[in-house]
């Protein structure tokens, strides 16, 4: 009996199919819709504009997410105020 049975090579195969799908998705798809759809496209420019790393705006300290974070809070405190006012 071979070591080169096609059951042995089955795994192999898939695991190369899974990769080169995953890049086609993440190194290809995704930046592609990027480029095309006008609102992801105009977002990507902004972030580019002011140098905003999007993902670092999430797992670290940066300083213009603590300033979103209070603007916000701020905003809805406003907002909450104004409606039990008029309440």
């Amino acid at each position: 009996m071979s070591d080169s049975s096609p059951s042995r090579f089955s795994p192999w195969i898939r695991l190369i199919v899974c990769a080169v799908a995953v890049w086609l998705v993440f190194g290809e798809a995704i930046p592609w819709v990027y480029t095309v759809v006008p609102a992801l496209r105009h977002s990507c420019e902004q972030q580019e504009k002011y140098d905003i790393a999007a993902g670092a705006i999430y797992y670290t300290d940066v300083p213009i997410s603590l300033e979103s974070e209070m603007a916000s809070r701020e905003a809805v405190q406003r907002a909450l105020e104004a409606r039990k006012s008029s309440l």
